[in-house]
């Protein structure tokens, strides 16, 4: 199976492509914004480096957020449009469970994500050390509430946080959990879409709360 990735959601714009669970090309940039703009060029780098054409993508793994309204889109329809092109599968899959899935645990730990929502908020969500499977919903809460979520919901056990939320919730904790799994792995997230059945229907945005913008109200 050849897996394309896709991470638009957050703050870079990622790509890679996955052989048999081996990564054989990797591409991630930085990235506020213009993540339209840069996404089909980074794919096309990533599939010429890996010796790969469109035509050979079996699975397209997207993350479908939470994060950027324009970012979560900017991924969701490019993937779409290559699968309409041609006989490939989609599989989404939520930033917070990418981003757990990047973090390092212990036995008997739970990992918890947090991603900075703007608007005095965080997007969170805890999930199994071992299994990865979802301890809780997920929420979106000013960053004080969200840490004493995620206490209540880890029962004792230790909890190993990560995301760009993670200083607004537990300043305590800034030198104490993984930086560098803050965005989305775009090899984390081809190897979740792997090990799964792709989507019945085209993945569908994730968003948690609703866009800042609103229908203008008619003139008449």
């Amino acid at each position: 199976m050849i897996v394309l990735s896709i991470d638009t959601c957050l703050q870079a714009c990622s790509a890679a492509i996955v052989k048999d669970g081996a990564p054989l090309a990797v591409r991630s940039e930085a990235r506020e914004k213009g993540h339209a703009e840069r996404l089909a060029p980074l794919v096309a780098e990533v599939l010429d480096a890996a010796g790969t054409n469109p035509a050979q993508i079996t699975r397209i793994g997207v993350t479908t957020g939470p994060g950027s309204f324009t970012g979560v889109r900017v991924g969701l329809a490019f993937a779409r449009g290559l699968a309409v092109a041609r006989p490939v599968e989609l599989v989404g899959i939520s930033t917070l469970e990418a981003i757990a899935a990047g973090v390092t645990v212990h036995d008997g730990a739970v990992r918890g994500v947090l991603i900075d929502g703007r608007r005095g908020q965080v997007y969170g969500q805890l999930f199994d050390g071992a299994s990865l499977m979802p301890l809780a919903e997920p929420f979106v809460e000013n960053p004080d509430i969200a840490a004493t979520l995620l206490r209540d919901q880890a029962a004792g056990r230790d909890l190993v946080l990560a995301g760009t939320g993670v200083p607004l919730a537990f300043p305590d904790r800034m030198d104490d959990f993984d930086w560098a799994t803050q965005q989305p792995d775009a090899v984390v997230i081809a190897s979740l879409s792997a090990a799964r059945p792709a989507d019945a229907e085209p993945p569908a945005a994730f968003y948690l709360r609703p866009p800042d913008a609103k229908p203008a109200r008619p003139m008449l």
